[in-house]
């Protein structure tokens, strides 16, 4: 095992922690960062945009407030968000480009909840939402044009009754997966407050894993670990009446063509043109790939599915649509896999985490 020896500097500066380190990289090739939060802290790696290929960057691991779980970058890529679980925080990180190294904006700001984990933005990037695990609330916090967040007020908090796994927002709607009780929350958004939508929430028999939804709110797919399917909805919402209804697909719930039905399904991702559904399997280690038809049915894809790492769980696709990368729990890793015209996947290269990833970022 090679061991490698990195000096970091950290110091505050008018509130701001600043990370430094003696090594810069440069490269004419144009490139983006990776990022992987995990508990012993941020990692960061430059990935070539057409080779693929990874980098560890020198200065990482990063810190910010303790137990680092969900992390988003903003449309700039200017600025990183990070859930803090025991802190029952946000931190605020700014993005050097050259170098990859995050800078905290301090001070970090309160959820509202306790044990955040998930983190989303709303497509304005002028909302952040938080879930809260151990408070079993959903909380949404305003950001400034500086990128700095505002506490949540009482009208920017919801109670859910059960941890949420997972969010997903689209067409001013946010939706919420609460697997211990089966069932879906949908909130409306105005200028960040919190509207339960009448006729949520939905009971779910098939189970609920995660939730996933095209950006203008059409279709609503759930992942079901426990009969190995995706259950997909025509979502009926009534911005006048903010009432709602989910029917289900034709075909509902969809699975993989394949030989070995893929086991424990519990994350999905569209891809920027909803024409495409990857579901990752925690269970059986890869990922099922789908095509989405006219009416938002799934079907699944000549090649059905592709290989993962072990306990696959997180996924996220790069802003230029040419990777899809999986966080891979249980195999300490991210998969990189290349995205091709007609949607298919292409070989996984994997990236080698220290410790176990908790949520992925990246760059444009």
């Amino acid at each position: 095992m090679k061991v490698r020896l990195t000096i970091q500097v950290f110091f505050l500066v008018g509130g701001v922690g600043v990370l430094s380190s003696c090594g810069v990289f440069s490269s004419k090739t144009p490139t983006h960062l990776l990022y992987v939060s995990t508990g012993q802290g941020i990692y960061g790696y430059r990935i070539d945009n057409k080779s693929g290929t990874s980098n560890p960057l020198p200065p990482a691991p990063f810190y910010a407030g303790n137990t680092p779980a969900g992390m988003v970058i903003d449309a700039s890529g200017n600025h990183m968000y990070l859930a803090n679980q025991t802190d029952n925080t946000i931190s605020l990180l700014t993005i050097d480009h050259s170098s990859g190294v995050l800078t905290e904006v301090m001070p970090r700001t309160a959820t509202g909840g306790f044990s955040p984990n998930q983190i989303l933005l709303d497509s304005g990037g002028t909302t952040l939402f938080v879930a809260n695990q151990l408070s079993n609330t959903v909380t949404a916090l305003s950001i400034g044009s500086n990128g700095a967040l505002t506490a949540p007020t009482a009208s920017q908090v919801a109670q859910i009754g059960s941890p949420p796994a997972n969010l997903a927002f689209g067409g001013g709607l946010l939706f919420v997966a609460a697997p211990s009780f089966s069932q879906v929350f949908v909130y409306s958004v105005s200028s960040g407050n919190l509207t339960a939508v009448g006729g949520s929430p939905f009971s779910l028999t098939d189970g609920v894993g995660s939730v996933t939804v095209d950006s203008s709110a059409k279709y609503l797919y759930v992942t079901n670990p426990s009969i190995n399917t995706t259950s997909g909805f025509t979502i009926q919402y009534s911005s006048s009446t903010n009432t709602i209804g989910l029917t289900p697909i034709p075909g509902s719930p969809f699975s993989p063509n394949a030989s070995t039905a893929p086991s424990q399904p519990m994350r999905a991702i569209l891809d920027s043109t909803a024409a495409h559904l990857y579901v990752a399997n925690n269970g059986s280690s890869n990922v099922s790939l789908f095509s989405v038809g006219s009416n938002g049915a799934l079907t699944s894809m000549t090649t059905p599915t592709a290989p993962a790492g072990t306990s696959p769980l997180q996924m996220l696709i790069d802003p230029n649509g040419s990777y899809l990368l999986v966080g891979n729990v249980s195999g300490r890793s991210v998969s990189e896999l290349s995205i091709k015209s007609d949607g298919t996947l292409g070989a996984a290269q994997t990236i080698s985490v220290p410790s176990v990833p908790q949520a992925l970022a990246v760059t444009k």
